[in-house]
């Protein structure tokens, strides 16, 4: 029993008593006290409003609160409504979304449509199912989408809160590194760049990393390659808190920081900060052995191939027209 009820009951009751209890005596002495009869009347009639205005404000509370409760409700329905009908808003988008990647009489998907479809997927927050998607259109040696547009794709999902697309973004990216090119920002999800996800599964984390690596050796070996090659490890080094992966992407850093002292490089631009040559020097002191002898291997070797990449890196010089991209690729 509320509250309210029960301050009504006990309000009721005691108007019975007051009124029982005063017109009772009063009954009594009305032959033989006129004046004290007219008192207790009057006393009684003060209790009766009181206890009269007592009940209709806790029946007006009740009204209030019972009314209240009826527009929680309704607007508790009307949003269980709207978020229903988002919902299905999405899902029809969706599914027009892949009705555009979705091959044709006449053949597969035009690439435009495939690369709308992918993006619109992404943007609806279908990300697994576009990631999931790209791995068709983004094999074999043509392609239905291009580099760019997948790309995109793999940002989206890298950017996620699903640990499942971005592995599957990230086996992607490192399974077509060798076809991408260091110095061009459409070539690498612009999560990476400047940024790291430190919350990364471990296999996802690797799977960029080399990536990055794999990228890299089969760029054209420039002057801006190395500084962006350089800028990205660190940026990954700085942000990762485990000492395991930051010991193998020492091995990395150490790779290339020789060539970097050779340049006389002495700070980089990395992101709204500016990263110095002491900084490279630091993260390259933390290579170590890792403690899995097959990870160790695999990381001596890809830290081999990219000093060898490194080697072979020419400076830009006076009156050399820069590569496309060359300007952006200094800063991270």
């Amino acid at each position: 029993m509320s509250a309210d009820k029960k301050l009504a009951i006990v309000s009721a009751v005691a108007l019975v008593v007051i009124v029982g209890g005063a017109v009772v005596p009063a009954l009594i002495v009305m032959r033989e006290d006129s004046a004290l009869l007219a008192t207790i009347f009057t006393f009684v009639g003060v209790l009766v409003t009181a206890v009269v205005s007592l009940i209709g404000v806790m029946v007006n509370r009740r009204s209030e609160q019972g009314l209240a409760m009826a527009n929680r409700r309704s607007e508790q329905r009307l949003a269980q409504e709207r978020a229903e009908q988002h919902r299905q808003l999405k899902l029809d988008a969706a599914m027009r979304a892949g009705q555009l990647i979705a091959p044709t009489e006449t053949g597969p998907a035009h690439p435009a449509a495939a690369a709308s479809g992918l993006l619109a997927l992404s943007e609806l927050g279908y990300v697994e199912l576009a990631v999931a998607l790209l791995v068709d259109l983004w094999a074999g040696d043509e392609p239905r989408i291009s580099n760019e547009t997948a790309i995109l794709v793999v940002d989206a999902a890298l950017r996620s809160d699903s640990a499942n697309s971005q592995l599957m973004a990230a086996e992607l990216l490192c399974r077509h590194a060798t076809g991408l090119t260091v110095c061009q920002s459409l070539h690498w999800p612009s999560a990476l760049d400047g940024g790291w996800n430190s919350d990364f599964k471990y296999r996802t984390k690797l799977l960029v990393i080399e990536a990055l690596v794999r990228m890299t050796t089969n760029s054209p070996a420039v002057e801006a390659a190395l500084r962006s090659v350089a800028v990205r490890l660190y940026c990954i080094w700085e942000h990762e808190p485990d000492e395991q992966i930051k010991s193998c992407l020492g091995k990395l850093v150490k790779a290339v920081i020789g060539r970097l002292h050779e340049f006389r490089y002495r700070d980089f631009v990395f992101g709204a900060h500016r990263l110095m040559i002491e900084d490279m020097d630091r993260a390259a002191e933390s290579a170590a052995a890792h403690p899995d002898v097959y990870l160790d291997k695999v990381s001596d070797e890809l830290a081999r191939q990219l000093r060898e990449w490194v080697l072979t890196c020419r400076a830009q010089t006076q009156g050399q027209t820069p590569d496309p991209g060359s300007l952006a690729a200094a800063a991270v």
